[in-house]
């Protein structure tokens, strides 16, 4: 384990950050520029930002305390043999297309398809040293966040690097957006986060702490929580899947005309269902306006490809939907979640159960209904997020609560486009200072080391051609699969 420095400020590691899943989860997201970029610009604004206040959580070695505890230790200055973010850099003087792997970063199609495998790019990700667990940062004098820059001729590759215990998706769209700012010379836009742990705030750094200590109503399936016997049955039925038979990555691109076209269809029939059932309740159709998100619809399409390809069609296993969501939003009639940065971990997962059969027989909208269903439901009061935190509570290692039983199928979801990726402006670092344009990424992955469970989906969001990114782990030899049904189906809808 690395020294301790006795002028570090030392911080307890917040609450809902401290779960023996965090703490054992590396995200390496790498994003595409097709630009020469100044590789030290971005890292010294990068620097800049860490070092500002609110924002030095980033820049905390982590260390275990006397009791094998995870605490935070944030240098008292910043400096350049202990900097507030690792830094290292690749430079290559010939184009990315020339590269013998980076040119075969994935592109995007003009149809659904499967267009590559992200892990392969790992070694563009992660040069040598680089930490890959817990005890790599416990035993190495540096903060939760690095950069590794990879340069070419044409292209530039930003990869971000950090313990799943320093935020979770849209901690990392803020700081994503305050870089920027930082880039652009936009100091003023920057915002202070909400308790950055800095000792001079004299503000209790870990408020979310007593979430799920006075929870007022049950979660919503509380009646479907699973005990110890059904969660010891799930683990035993899926096992040799989760531990020993090799997984796949695949990353897909759907354009999104497709997508548009799905929702619309989805939409008409959901404004038909409610306008019969008017109909047939009062005798005459009054107008409705249901909603579907894009979000919505193509998980409940890419949920129901995967399950058509492994179940048969007339299965009773529970396939049970899983959505990670943020809960800033529901908590910020007592925090400033919504409108302040809060650089942590503070997220639900959303469960939508339904038997395989109908999943597969009825249509995409009946499916996206009930996601959206369990999010109006489950997440978007502070009642629910309460239950929710109060069920975490409870489970082993605050990992998260289970809702199904012991021979479901879970699959699980994170949707990315409200965190913007493609929306993040970086044109100031370009090389050509001529050029004046906008410079967003093109491609983006972010892999979490070691996680690989089968029949995880990540939906990046949606690029500027407006396709639909998004990649995942299955078990080797299912992915085959999806490749050939995708090849075979009609897509005029």
């Amino acid at each position: 384990m690395s020294a301790r420095v006795p002028t570090d400020i030392v911080l307890p590691l917040r609450y809902w950050d401290n779960t023996a899943l965090l703490k054992n989860v590396v995200v390496f997201c790498m994003s595409r520029y097709d630009a020469a970029m100044d590789a030290e610009k971005l890292y010294m604004s990068l620097e800049r930002l860490v070092r500002r206040k609110g924002w030095r959580k980033l820049g905390a070695r982590l260390r275990k305390n006397a009791l094998g505890e995870v605490e935070c230790h944030i240098p008292a200055e910043f400096t350049k043999e202990r900097p507030a973010v690792a830094f290292s850099h690749d430079r290559y003087n010939i184009s990315i297309n020339e590269h013998p792997l980076a040119s075969q970063l994935p592109r995007a199609s003009t149809r659904p398809a499967v267009v590559g495998d992200p892990v392969k790019f790992t070694p563009l990700t992660k040069p040598p040293g680089t930490p890959s667990s817990l005890d790599d940062y416990l035993s190495q004098d540096r903060g939760q966040l690095g950069l590794h820059i990879v340069s070419f001729t044409d292209a530039t590759l930003i990869c971000l690097y950090y313990l799943h215990t320093a935020f979770d998706l849209m901690g990392w769209r803020a700081l994503m957006t305050a870089w920027t700012h930082e880039l652009h010379g936009r100091e003023e836009q920057i915002q202070t986060p909400l308790l950055g742990g800095d000792p001079e705030d004299g503000e209790d750094f870990d408020p979310m702490r007593k979430l799920g200590t006075s929870p007022t109503q049950p979660h919503a399936l509380a009646d479907r929580q699973m005990g110890l016997a059904s969660f010891i049955g799930y683990v035993i039925r899926n096992a040799y899947d989760f531990l020993w038979r090799k997984k796949e990555c695949r990353a897909v691109c759907i354009p999104g005309a497709f997508v548009d076209r799905l929702r619309a269809q989805a939409l008409d029939e959901l404004k038909a269902e409610v306008a019969k059932a008017e109909v047939a309740k009062a005798g005459r159709a009054e107008e409705t306006q249901p909603f579907l998100s894009h979000g919505d619809v193509l998980t409940a399409w890419w949920a129901r490809l995967l399950v058509s390809q492994l179940l048969p069609q007339d299965s009773e296993r529970t396939v049970v939907i899983q959505n990670a969501a943020s809960a800033r939003k529901a908590l910020s009639s007592d925090f400033e979640t919504a409108t302040r940065p809060y650089i942590s971990n503070l997220f639900t997962l959303l469960y939508s159960l339904m038997p395989a059969r109908e999943l597969i027989a009825r249509p995409v909208s009946w499916v996206a209904q009930e996601i959206r269903r369990a999010i109006v439901e489950q997440g978007t009061t502070r009642e629910q997020v309460e239950a929710y935190f109060a069920l975490q509570r409870r489970t082993p290692g605050r990992i998260f609560p289970l809702f199904g039983d012991a021979g479901m199928h879970l699959l699980t979801f994170s949707n990315w486009a409200k965190a913007d990726f493609y929306d993040h402006d970086f044109s100031p670092a370009r090389v050509d200072a001529a050029d004046k344009s906008p410079l967003y990424l093109s491609y983006i992955q972010a892999i979490q080391l070691p996680l690989t469970f089968p029949e995880g989906t990540l939906i990046v969001g949606q690029d500027h051609a407006r396709n639909y990114w998004m990649y995942g782990f299955r078990v080797k030899g299912l992915w085959a699969k999806i490749e050939r049904a995708l090849d075979e189906m009609d897509y005029t809808l």
